[in-house]
């Protein structure tokens, strides 16, 4: 899939394609409607077009120029850039000017085909029909996927072990994802921070290993009680083959499992480090017992 950058902000399609979808059944999250979705736009103005993946990762956009208003109030666009890739089919109907039976059975009338190519938008004479309710405004649309593209980031960087991912920078992560309508991302990000206070004291000392132990029991029990909570979740994490496709699907089930494996790896792995008898071995049993627990093949 193209990902493109947003200094460059989707400057790879240069041709002039007239779009025109129709969306079938899709609708922008609370976040998004907060942002003033909820906009009379005119022909000529730049509209944003959303289309939020569960991982962020895959996240896709269009941006276009409205050229007519519809009369039912949504609107005819003409594309000027977009994420190559996304399949825009899962989510509308693209359709292009010529008679086809399929399309007037869709109830389109005369002189519309079902256009299939539903990844690529860069054919002449397509129409995209949007609802307004999910019509941004571009410099809106361009800021919210700024927001989730920035907490990718930050999860990102954790996962990489980047030592500049502080408490503080993980607790301004959880504001920030309320901020972008991303509330699911919060308890993810309480185990994130459980994990670095596994490794780090509260002046950012690495601690040694038998210091570890300890924080590292209690990163365990939280990363149970998250999977004893939650019944799909435990069955989507254990699975020995996973389906990331259903995974994906929600933003929590995914940074969750991947929170949950990097957790779950790392506490364990204490258990071999040298001069660990010093934390007790009381201490070091209860982490090898929880580690046991926690395996995702033995159950």
């Amino acid at each position: 899939m193209l990902r493109l950058s947003f200094p460059s902000f989707l400057s790879v399609f240069h041709g002039r394609v007239l779009i025109a979808l129709f969306m079938a059944g899709w609708g922008l999250s609370s976040a998004v409607q907060a942002k003033d979705t909820q906009h009379d736009f005119m022909p000529g103005d730049s509209v944003f077009v959303a289309f939020p993946a569960g991982n962020i990762k895959d996240d896709a956009f269009i941006t276009g120029t409205v050229k007519q208003v519809e009369k039912n109030g949504d609107y005819l666009l003409e594309v000027q850039d977009y994420v190559e890739g996304h399949d825009y089919g899962s989510s509308c109907i693209p359709m292009i000017k010529k008679e086809d039976p399929q399309a007037m059975a869709l109830g389109y009338g005369p002189g519309w085909e079902v256009w299939t190519d539903t990844t690529k938008l860069d054919r002449e004479r397509l129409n995209y029909i949007v609802p307004k309710a999910q019509t941004m405004k571009l410099g809106i649309g361009k800021q919210y996927f700024v927001e989730r593209n920035n907490l990718y980031i930050v999860f990102g960087r954790w996962k990489s072990d980047a030592p500049v991912m502080t408490l503080d920078r993980i607790e301004r992560a959880q504001s920030e994802a309320l901020s972008a309508g991303l509330k699911e991302l919060v308890p993810v990000l309480d185990l994130v921070a459980t994990h670095r206070q596994t490794f780090y004291d509260d002046n950012n000392r690495p601690l040694y290993a038998f210091e570890r132990i300890a924080p590292a029991i209690v990163l365990l029990q939280q990363a149970q009680q998250v999977l004893q909570q939650d019944a799909t979740l435990n069955r989507l994490w254990r699975a020995k083959q996973r389906n990331w496709s259903e995974i994906g699907k929600s933003t929590y089930t995914y940074f969750m499992i991947e929170a949950l494996d990097k957790s779950v790896r790392d506490a364990s792995d204490q258990l071999y480090e040298e001069g660990i008898e010093r934390a007790g071995l009381q201490k070091v049993e209860q982490l090898r017992a929880l580690s046991e627990v926690l395996q995702r093949n033995k159950h």
